[in-house]
């Protein structure tokens, strides 16, 4: 029962997320994704999870032409994670810079694909990941922030509740 009752928090914490303003690309998101395996043995929800939110996300604020992208982004992330055999500080930190990594790259070249801004050669997709750079870096600088505070918010709630009971 306090599982589920966290993974709701959890969950709802995620939406809400990208329902309150916030600076381009810094919400706990990624974070949320990387953080799962902490929370969660079943690797269907370490997956699906995170597209669950946001698709319930999506459905409040607008559907978009890069969710393909955004979505299949969030997959490979779920893959790598799902992937993980270690559950330490040390995964965590470098999921933490792999994952938005692969947002990066995954989502920015769904947005040179498909946008007309940028010319169909080298020099557009190299120009498209440079002027995303301020994203990725806000991107990275969360994921980073959020998978600390779950991290040590997990450590400080398994600590207590191994207090109650010495």
């Amino acid at each position: 029962m306090n599982l589920l009752k966290s993974l709701l928090f959890f969950i709802a914490l995620l939406v809400l997320s990208r329902l309150i303003p916030h600076p381009p690309n810094f919400t706990p998101l990624i974070a949320g994704a990387v953080f799962l395996p902490f929370m969660l043995k079943d690797r269907t929800l370490i997956i699906g999870l995170p597209i669950l939110c946001l698709f319930i996300s999506d459905l409040i604020i607008g559907f978009h032409s890069l969710m393909l992208w955004t979505y299949g982004a969030f997959l490979i992330i779920g893959l790598t994670v799902f992937n993980i055999s270690k559950l330490n500080l040390k995964t965590l930190l470098g999921l933490s810079l792999a994952s938005p990594t692969i947002f990066y790259v995954v989502s920015n070249f769904g947005v040179w694909l498909t946008a007309a801004t940028y010319t169909k050669d080298v020099n557009g997709l190299l120009e498209c990941y440079v002027l995303a750079l301020p994203f990725y870096g806000n991107s990275l600088v969360s994921t980073l922030l959020f998978s600390l505070v779950f991290f040590l918010t997990r450590h400080l709630v398994i600590k207590r509740s191994k207090s109650k009971f010495i």
